[in-house]
């Protein structure tokens, strides 16, 4: 569920990224924009919940929201901020 089955191809909504059984999986990322290890898969769902599993880094994000756009992930900012504050330095 969590291979990418699609290598090679370019898909535009998730840069950086390939997509599994169900889940983007993070190729590159650089072009991602985060600093989640390769392999790490995510998701979510219309009404805001997302989660995240970053294997290398034995860690787990998941948020449920009722923000609709603003909380899907990929594409919303509320993940995306999230995800990005975990991954910080400061």
């Amino acid at each position: 569920m969590t291979t990418d089955h699609a290598a090679g191809m370019d898909l535009a909504p998730w840069p950086g990224r390939g997509f599994g059984l169900g889940f983007t999986i993070l190729r590159d990322p650089v072009a991602a924009g985060f600093g989640e290890t390769p392999g790490t898969w995510r998701m979510g769902g219309a009404y805001g919940h997302s989660w995240s599993v970053d294997p290398v880094n034995r860690l787990s994000l998941v948020a449920f929201t009722n923000a609709g756009l603003e909380g899907q992930s990929p594409g919303g900012r509320f993940p995306d901020d999230l995800t990005r504050a975990v991954y910080s330095d400061g």
